[in-house]
């Protein structure tokens, strides 16, 4: 195999898959793609609702863990990330949120040019083929599929009215016009098969000759020849390999891996390198600092009458409508099993929402079940409380300068008690919908944090108890262009010539939602940034 390249990409996650596939589209350059998991093989991989089975799977997943949170009690989190063609856009709920339009302003006003709504707007359009057509907000024909999640059982309309009657307004697109309030839920997903990157990008891509693709193949570092990046040292099924890159590294690796590669090739803060045995050759503070996560907590609601997804779960039932899938890629395994998003002012003056809830008609945690075999299912509503905007900053850091070591990770949740307020806002307003008609009738009672749990003190306190996050980690290697800031505006590394990163990790705050567009966004408007050099 050849050793030399244009551009060398590290990761096929949900921005790396797109910038390799991108670059790969003009035949005078070449492309090569490093994974360090397998191909997007898992047998469920495709099927929408057996997500929650596949992003359990050691064999697709990365599987790290905080450190003890002060926060949470010491509580550790654990946490899985995508190891496999598509990364974690071959794994996640496949919800499809875009932000909100202050949030890419923001970026703009903080000097970032080029990153505002209005300028990557382009770009979601671009990413997608939208079952709503073309419009001034969104696109048709791009790889990524997006379909509105239309199952009867998802129960949306009587969450639409009771979110009406507690005040909380109809959005027909958050994704257009207008975020703010209660919207039917759209998923990556087209013909009931999830669109993943790999399936979305690179499976088009894959014949090229121009784009070389290695699984199994995990980056150990990026070598320097002074103050330019060079080539990248990797393992291909065991075999150490080297190669080198005529023009640019693209780092793509994640909010985790992508700052633990930057510093295991000797770039990042030089004191704590020295302490686990790597070399400083770049001293740069800011890699693996600012880490930024969605927090998220879980308010449930028993269901009086049997109502919603939990039926299809019964293993007989199951089983037909699996069947069903495979036959028709139709029923309630085509679904992700979500109804709605609802987008939360919960103060006032707020320019963006700070709150969004995630309505399910099934419990967070559902398995199949059978009369008489299996402990009997609870017939309910999750809903899942996150604030958007956590001031909370964590870290991530080397255990080691072995390369196999996971990397130490802390997103020190609720250190900023604002933070820990928003929450408590966030669940009393997920009570206060739920108190409306219809679903006041259609419920038995609240069944987490429970009736027991009424103050704000103690609605605090359950969230301390029992809050997670929501796989959404950014900013590790974030823009800006102070001296905590590790990549430009153009995503270039500060101080290092022919390197870029190019994922979650360089938004400096999260967006107004779920990660996973925002980050294809990155991903295409990295590849333009890489052609116009």
């Amino acid at each position: 195999m050849r050793t030399s390249f244009d551009f060398i990409v590290i990761g096929a996650g949900s921005a790396g898959a797109v910038v390799a596939s991108r670059l790969s589209e003009d035949p005078a350059v070449s492309v090569l793609l490093l994974e360090a998991g397998g191909p997007d093989k898992h047998p469920f991989q495709v099927m929408p609702l057996a997500f929650t089975k596949v992003s359990q799977s050691d064999s697709v997943t990365w599987t790290f863990e905080t450190e003890p949170e002060p926060g949470l009690g010491g509580r550790s989190l654990p946490i899985r990330r995508g190891r496999t063609l598509g990364g974690s856009s071959s794994v996640n709920a496949q919800i499809c949120i875009r932000g909100n339009p202050a949030d890419y302003d923001g970026w703009a006003q903080k000097g970032l040019r080029g990153w505002s709504y209005a300028e990557v707007l382009p770009y979601f359009r671009k990413l997608e083929n939208s079952w709503r057509g073309e419009s001034e907000f969104h696109g048709v024909g791009g790889p990524i599929q997006v379909s509105p999640v239309l199952h009867e059982d998802m129960l949306f309309e009587p969450m639409k009215q009771a979110a009406i009657r507690a005040g909380i307004p109809f959005s027909e697109d958050p994704n257009g016009v207008q975020q703010e309030g209660i919207s039917r839920m759209e998923a990556t997903t087209g013909g009931g098969e999830r669109s993943s990157t790999a399936r979305a990008y690179l499976r088009p891509a894959s014949g090229r000759p121009n784009l070389t693709i290695l699984t199994h193949a995990p980056t150990t570092r990026i070598l320097l020849d002074g103050d330019r990046a060079v080539a990248v040292e990797y393992r291909h099924r065991g075999e150490p390999k080297r190669a080198e890159a005529a023009r640019e590294i693209v780092l793509s690796a994640g909010s985790y891996q992508s700052p633990q590669i930057l510093m295991l090739s000797g770039i990042g803060p030089a004191d704590e390198l020295r302490e686990v045995g790597v070399e400083p050759l770049h001293d740069l503070p800011g890699v693996g600092r600012n880490l930024s996560e969605h927090p998220n907590m879980l308010n449930i609601f028993g269901v009086r009458d049997k109502e919603g997804l939990t039926k299809h779960l019964r293993l007989d039932r199951a089983t037909a409508a699996v069947a069903q899938w495979f036959a028709t890629r139709e029923g309630a395994f085509a679904t992700n099993g979500a109804a709605a998003n609802v987008f939360l002012k919960t103060q006032a003056g707020l320019d963006r929402p700070d709150v969004q809830l995630i309505c399910m008609s099934v419990n967070n945690s559902a398995d199949l079940w059978f009369p008489g075999v299996t402990a009997p299912p609870t017939y309910c509503f999750s809903v899942r409380v996150g604030a958007l905007h956590p001031d909370s900053r964590g870290w991530v850091k080397l255990r080691s300068a072995n390369p196999d070591d996971k990397p130490r990770i802390r997103f020190n949740m609720f250190q900023v008690e604002s933070d820990l307020d928003t929450m408590v806002r966030g669940v009393q307003f997920c009570r206060r919908m739920f108190g409306e008609e219809p679903l006041r009738g259609m419920i038995t009672g609240e069944l987490m944090p429970g009736p027991a749990v009424q103050t704000p003190a103690e609605i605090a306190a359950s969230i301390r108890a029992n809050a997670g996050h929501r796989s959404h980690p950014v900013g590790t290697c974030r823009m800006g262009l102070d001296e905590m800031a590790v990549v430009d505006a153009e995503l270039r590394v500060r101080g290092i010539r022919g390197l870029r990163v190019a994922d979650a990790s360089v938004m400096p705050e999260l967006p107004s939602g779920n990660t996973n567009i925002p980050t294809i966004m990155i991903g295409e408007k990295a590849a333009d940034l890489l052609r116009q050099g």
